[in-house]
């Protein structure tokens, strides 16, 4: 993505280069280099502050190994506890469930930016559900490492309950985090949702799509098809001699067509970019 915005922006500048400044192909350029270079900044901050906190995730993660040894080694030694054993089992315990309360935490604040976020990428989702898929399974063997070592000294029962909380709060961010993805998809969905019409003038007209030779801002959008897969809609057959687009869509990014029956079908070459300016697709034809 980087590379891509940084190549538009080289081209930008060589093109604003053999404009004259106050051409309208100068102004409307340089506005959108000045966009990308925006949006490259924004999407680079938004990058530098995930990765602080995937970094953060990791130490604390790290930072719990040698206690959560301790506690595996006595977990499985026979016998009671002595009292130094026992008061560095309590810290320990009481240590890794801080630490993973803390990730259960940074793994909400984490899911959080990436909501909000311009930066749309699975693998950053699916990383994010290999965290909460660790959390998981530490506050599992941290509850039963906890139970083990109850039945040889009956004070950590203590710190049980802060355990059995921890598990609790787990299980909540797991539902959370299922709804949330439940919004993502919904969101997907919605910005791959697009909508066409045709017809002839008359028609048009009738159903307010058009007034005065123009697109009426509150047309009937019940006349329009729905597509809610963009990428499978590539060609669409218009059923008359000669078809124009009402609609503003990008040059280069589709081609009318005369098939075999001389009839018009619009090929869309470029999927992102035919529907990058509206979502609602207009063509009036003649036939």
């Amino acid at each position: 993505m980087k590379k891509v915005s940084i190549f538009i922006m080289i081209i930008a500048v060589l093109i604003i280069a053999s404009c004259g400044k106050n051409s309208s192909e100068y102004k409307a350029l340089k506005a959108q280099n000045d966009s990308l270079l925006l949006a490259d900044a924004q999407n680079q901050a938004e990058l530098e502050e995930i990765v602080a906190i995937f970094n953060e995730i990791e130490e604390n993660l790290a930072s719990i190994k040698e206690a959560e040894n301790y506690l595996n080694v006595q977990s499985n030694t026979p016998g009671e506890l002595t009292p130094s054993v026992k008061k560095r089992v309590r810290s320990d315990i009481q240590f890794v469930a801080d630490v993973l309360i803390k990730n259960k935490d940074k793994i909400t604040e984490l899911e959080s930016k990436l909501k909000k976020s311009s930066l749309k990428s699975g693998q950053l989702q699916k990383t994010v559900d290999g965290l909460r898929t660790e959390l998981e399974n530490k506050t599992k063997n941290l509850v039963a490492l906890s139970t083990e070592l109850k039945l040889k000294d009956e004070q950590i029962a203590n710190l049980t309950a802060n355990v059995s909380a921890l598990a609790k709060d787990v299980e909540d961010l797991r539902s959370q985090s299922d709804e949330q993805r439940q919004i993502i998809k919904a969101q997907r969905q919605e910005l791959s949702t697009v909508y066409y019409c045709y017809g002839t003038s008359k028609e048009l007209k009738e159903q307010q799509i058009i007034k005065q030779g123009q697109l009426n801002p509150t047309f009937n959008k019940d006349y329009f098809i729905k597509v809610k897969n963009r990428n499978e809609l590539k060609i669409i057959p218009l059923l008359a001699k000669k078809a124009e687009l009402l609609s503003k869509h990008p040059a280069g990014s589709y081609e009318l067509v005369t098939d075999g029956d001389k009839k018009t079908e619009l090929h869309i070459l470029d999927v992102e970019t035919f529907w990058s300016l509206t979502k609602y697709l207009v063509v009036r034809v003649n036939v």
